[in-house]
C-alpha cells in the first residue's frame, strides 16, 4: 500500500514522502478501507508545522477521514460491511490508499455521492453537527457568529444554523469569500480585515446580542467574542488557527495563551454563559460512538437535501504539497479533497 508520510516539520514541499508499506491487518472493531481519497483539515497544517500537540511523533501518516470501499474487517465487526462504500473518521492514517478505521466511526454512503463531499461530512460536518445538534439545540430566531465561515467547518455550521432559522453572522478575510458567504445565505457577512467585527455587530444588533459563537481561531478574538455574547449565550472553541504560522517555541505558546486570556467560571455563572471546548479527536478516542451517530445523521440530512457540502479544491495525491499550501494560505473555501 502507498501512504504519504509526514517526515519533517516545515514547508509542505519538503515535509512529505510517498512510501510503500505492507497492507495492514484489521484488528477488533476495525475495517480495512480501499481508499478513493481523503480530506484535508487545518489540524493537518498545524501538525506539519509542529504545532499540533495531538499529533504522533515523526514520522507518521496524517489524515482524519477517508472515503472508499471495505475490503476486510476484524473481530467483532458485522459482515454486512464487506464491499460497502463508506466514509469514515480515521484518527490519523488517512493519507494512504488503504486505511484502518473503527467501524463505529464509519457510515455507508450512496454510490452517487462525490467523494469530496462525503469527506466533508466526516471531520468538518461532524464537528459542526456536534455543536449545533448533538450537544446543544439551536432555536429559530437566535443569532450565531461564525469565525472562518467560508472554511470547511464554517460552511457546515452556516448550513446547520440556517436550517434551524438562526440569524447567521459570518466572518471571512477577503472580498471573494464575502461573495461565497452571501451565496451560502449568511445574513451578515463581515470581512474582518476591513472592519472591526465587534463594532459592525454592535451597530447592527446592539450589545450582547449573539447567542452562539463558533470560534476556530482563539487568541485575541476570544476576548472580543465575550463582549458580544448574550446572557445565556454559548461560546464554542474548536481550534487555534491564530497560533498557526509562527514556530513552535515556548514564548510563542505563552503569547498565544495570554492573548486568549483567562476567565473565572464565576463570571460566566453571573451571566449564565457557557464556554465549551470541542475536540473531535478526544471524542474519537473515548466516545467513538458519538462520531458515528453524528455521521449517520449527517448522511440522512445530505440525502434529504438539507445540507450541501462544498468542495473548494481537488488534488491528486502527488499534489499533496499544493493541497496543503492552499489550505494554509487561508484562501480556500469549503473542503479540500485529495484522491489516489
Amino acid at each position: 500500500m502507498r501512504q504519504l508520510t509526514l517526515v519533517a516539520h516545515g514547508k509542505a514541499t519538503e515535509a512529505f514522502e510517498l512510501r510503500e508499506v505492507p497492507t495492514p491487518i484489521p484488528g477488533p472493531e476495525q475495517l480495512l478501507i480501499e481508499v478513493e481519497g481523503f480530506g484535508l483539515n487545518f489540524a493537518d497544517v498545524m501538525a506539519r508545522q509542529g504545532l499540533y500537540r495531538e499529533a504522533p511523533p515523526l514520522p507518521f501518516v496524517p489524515g482524519y477521514e477517508v472515503v472508499g470501499r471495505v475490503m476486510a474487517f476484524g473481530e467483532g465487526v458485522d459482515s454486512h460491511w464487506l464491499e460497502k462504500r463508506v466514509v469514515a473518521f480515521s484518527r490519523f492514517g488517512g493519507y494512504a490508499d488503504q486505511a484502518l478505521v473503527d467501524n463505529r466511526a464509519a457510515a455507508v454512503i450512496p454510490e452517487t455521492i462525490p467523494a469530496g463531499e462525503a469527506c466533508a461530512l466526516a471531520t468538518q460536518y461532524c464537528t459542526a453537527y456536534y455543536m449545533t445538534d448533538y450537544s446543544h439545540k439551536l432555536r429559530e430566531g437566535e443569532t450565531a457568529l461564525i469565525h472562518a465561515a467560508a472554511g470547511g467547518v464554517g460552511t457546515a455550521v452556516v448550513q446547520l444554523c440556517r436550517r434551524k432559522g438562526v440569524f447567521v453572522i459570518g466572518l471571512c478575510g477577503s472580498a471573494e469569500k464575502m461573495c461565497y458567504l452571501r451565496e451560502l445565505g449568511v445574513d451578515l457577512p463581515i470581512c474582518y480585515k476591513e472592519h472591526d467585527y465587534v463594532t459592525v455587530i454592535e451597530q447592527k444588533l446592539g450589545n450582547r446580542k449573539v447567542d452562539y459563537i463558533f470560534n476556530t481561531t482563539m487568541g485575541r478574538s476570544f476576548g472580543k467574542d465575550r463582549t458580544l455574547l448574550n446572557y445565556g449565550g454559548k461560546l464554542f472553541c474548536f481550534g487555534g488557527a491564530a497560533r498557526s504560522g509562527s514556530k513552535r517555541h515556548l514564548l510563542n505558546d505563552l503569547s498565544f495563551l495570554f492573548q486568549t486570556g483567562f476567565l473565572s467560571p464565576l463570571f460566566m455563572m453571573m451571566q449564565s454563559q457557557s464556554i465549551l471546548g470541542v475536540n473531535m479527536l478526544r471524542l474519537a478516542d473515548h466516545r467513538v460512538e458519538v462520531i458515528g451517530a453524528c455521521l449517520r445523521e449527517l448522511i440522512l440530512l445530505y440525502n434529504a437535501g438539507e445540507i450541501f457540502p462544498r468542495v473548494g479544491g481537488v488534488f491528486s495525491a502527488a499534489e499533496i504539497a499544493s493541497a496543503q499550501a492552499l489550505l494554509e494560505s487561508g484562501k480556500s473555501v469549503g473542503k479540500i479533497y485529495v484522491h489516489w
